[in-house]
């Protein structure tokens, strides 16, 4: 007698991430996993699903990112990843951690539950990121510890803290033993690491890294024994840079991750379906670039039984109508169909914004004789340059803004402990101002403008609407509100996405910048990348690891 199951996906091209293969057969699935793929008698499905013409792969996972740079709830989130193909991913709260600590992990966690998505979360290593910034909280090991508990913690998230690593750091050192032995693993993040460097890494156990920017970069870390995401965010687009690293022998070691990502880009672009396309687009075989993106993801995050088609694995597949296009017809997460559902979004309680700021805290003297210290925007990238350049001071011996050079402050936003002043070049800002309370990696205010007023307006706008995005044009303000932390919105991404809509159509009248100047501008607080960024304690030379004067 026939073994009763679910479902029967009958005769699709089924994707073998074992022998890179595909090949017609059947899937049957039983609850959350997969009994057998094949053509067989022996069992019984209550429903079929014809799929002959089709393709049946892996679900995809993204393998490191933020949830929080779509500006949705966990929830939400979950609802357009799993639209993309996206069944699972590795979570690094890092920023809600920064803003709200442990209630914020905790937040995130809950909020997580409200989705079919499976979402692992890596505890955050540094908040705050240095001690160069102030951070709405400080998470030190024994406050990560408790969380090894909950079975949706996967591991320690991107050390960035390289320093902390070299010299022993006792608290870094400790946060990395209790990971390990909670039975998880260790991200990394190597930017501008050299081998040397990146054996220090390894001999700490830390074995991932997202941070690879050329064929070089990639080469250097698979050789010392680490697993690499390919970053296709927003702003950081590096996956056309590392294909050609990418080849038979060493694919395992490979697989996709966003990062940071907009919802709006989720939306129209794609997640993890869009880095297999365009890995397809540009000469990686669909069964490589389906592998990466399912097997190896779990592989180096350390997972069983999960990222395949093969009996016992977990049952999170898809069914595609285009291979090369990754065009998702049904998402299979644990066995179950997914059907969109709005939950209902949870609330964040008790944040506030504090801070005290006056128009002549945005006076920057300067001598015009002398060269300054600029911030100057790299496109698509989430590093600087540092510039050492003339640039416009009144007859009253202030800077003065203009179309080339913007003036920038980072603001403390949660124990009014004051701000940071400089330039910043590349935003193209004819008038006006933009502001945010999304500056990584401590979520302080940053606003850029022209003109002090609409930059002052800006900024007081983001305290009464208790946080989100803002642009000011000659006193007319658009604003995105993002209540939950100052960090995410309270509405479905729908609704989301229609406000980013308005607010960057406000930004186009100020500005003609061809890429997203809220995601880039957040990450210029953040003093860990290089070259020169500012934080709410002044310009920060990452070279040096020291703040300079904005004029030596």
């Amino acid at each position: 007698m026939p073994i009763p199951v679910d479902y029967e996906l009958h005769s699709g091209q089924v994707l073998n991430v074992f022998t890179q293969e595909f090949q017609e057969q059947s899937v049957w699935i039983k609850g959350n996993r997969i009994v057998f793929v094949g053509h067989t008698d022996a069992y019984q499905a209550q429903k079929r699903m014809d799929c002959s013409g089709k393709y049946i792969v892996p679900g995809l996972i993204d393998a490191h990112l933020h949830i929080e740079s779509s500006l949705l709830t966990p929830s939400e989130f979950g609802r357009l990843s799993l639209k993309q193909g996206v069944t699972r991913i590795f979570a690094d709260p890092h920023e809600i951690a920064s803003v709200a600590g442990v209630s914020g992990i905790q937040y995130m966690l809950d909020s997580a539950k409200k989705t079919p998505l499976h979402i692992h979360y890596m505890l955050p290593s540094s908040v705050p990121a240095t001690n160069f910034e102030h951070a709405g909280a400080t998470l030190d090991a024994d406050a990560l510890k408790p969380f090894y508990q909950h079975k949706e913690v996967a591991g320690l998230a991107e050390v960035m803290d390289y320093p902390a690593v070299l010299n022993e750091d006792k608290e870094m050192v400790q946060k990395i033993k209790d990971a390990q032995e909670a039975g998880k693993h260790v991200d990394g993040h190597g930017a501008g690491l050299d081998l040397s460097q990146l054996a220090i890494y390894r001999n700490f156990g830390i074995d991932t890294d997202h941070e690879a920017t050329s064929v070089k970069e990639a080469l250097d870390r698979i050789s010392s024994g680490m697993n690499i995401f390919i970053r296709e965010g927003t702003v950081e687009r590096d996956e056309l840079a590392l294909l050609p690293a990418v080849n038979a022998k060493n694919q395992s070691h490979f697989s996709f991750a966003t990062d940071d990502k907009s919802a709006k880009d989720i939306q129209q672009e794609g997640s993890i379906n869009f880095n297999v396309a365009l890995a397809i687009q540009h000469g990686l075989l669909a069964e490589q670039a389906f592998t990466l993106a399912s097997l190896n993801a779990a592989k180096a995050h350390h997972l069983e039984n999960v990222g395949a088609i093969a009996p016992g694995f977990e049952a999170d597949l898809l069914i595609l109508s285009d291979l090369k296009k990754v065009s998702v017809q049904k998402t299979i997460v644990s066995g179950q169909i997914f059907e969109d559902q709005k939950e209902p979004v949870l609330w964040l309680p008790g944040q506030q914004i504090n801070f005290t700021f006056k128009k002549e805290n945005l006076t920057l003297p300067l001598e015009a004789t002398k060269p300054a210290h600029v911030i100057e925007i790299e496109p698509h990238h989430i590093t600087t340059k540092h510039t050492i350049e003339k640039v416009p001071v009144n007859t009253d011996g202030q800077f003065c803004a203009d179309e080339t050079f913007a003036k920038v402050a980072v603001i403390e936003r949660y124990h009014d402990l004051g701000h940071g002043l400089g330039i910043i070049r590349g935003l193209h800002i004819r008038q006006g101002a933009i502001a945010s309370t999304i500056a990584h990696d401590s979520h302080n205010v940053i606003v850029a403008g022209q003109n002090d007023a609409d930059m002052l307006l800006a900024v007081q706008t983001l305290k009464e609407i208790g946080g989100g995005q803002v642009v000011v044009n000659q006193g007319q303000v658009t604003t995105l509100p993002l209540p939950v932390g100052g960090l995410m919105s309270d509405k479905r991404y729908e609704a989301l996405i229609d406000e980013q809509d308005r607010l960057n159509q406000a930004f186009a009248e100020i500005s003609d910048l061809p890429f997203d100047p809220f995601l880039t501008l957040s990450f210029m607080a953040l003093p860990v990348i290089s070259s020169l960024k500012i934080t709410d304690q002044g310009l920060f030379d990452v070279e040096k690891f020291e703040f300079i004067n904005i004029q030596d």
